[in-house]
């Protein structure tokens, strides 16, 4: 599945969304860019006691993607056990939140 990732026209640093301003040089010349949503876990999490609203998930993985564009982003798993430089894919994005398999 393919996401959306902001360019800058000025730096052309990458970063996620939302941003109204580029955070590395400040230009407003934001462009979106698709990307692949792939890539592989940097770091990851495992949540035993979660806030109320993701008690009924518990427990269930956080983890911390380097995309193969550039970025890194926080995401949840979908099934089985995150490693280290384990190649993920981007799944689905609900409510800001991306899930990776």
């Amino acid at each position: 599945m393919d996401m959306t990732l902001l360019s800058c026209e000025g730096c052309k640093n990458v970063s996620v969304p939302p941003k109204y301003v580029c955070p590395h040089c400040y230009s407003e010349e934001l462009v979106e860019t698709k990307v692949s949503g792939t890539g592989k876990i940097y770091s990851f999490t495992t949540i035993y006691i979660a806030p109320e609203k993701f008690a009924s998930q518990a427990p269930y993985h956080i983890i911390l993607v380097d995309l193969d564009e550039g970025p890194r982003v926080t995401g949840r798993l979908v099934g089985g056990q995150p490693a280290i430089d384990q190649r993920v894919e981007l799944h689905r994005m609900d409510d800001s939140v991306y899930w990776f398999e």
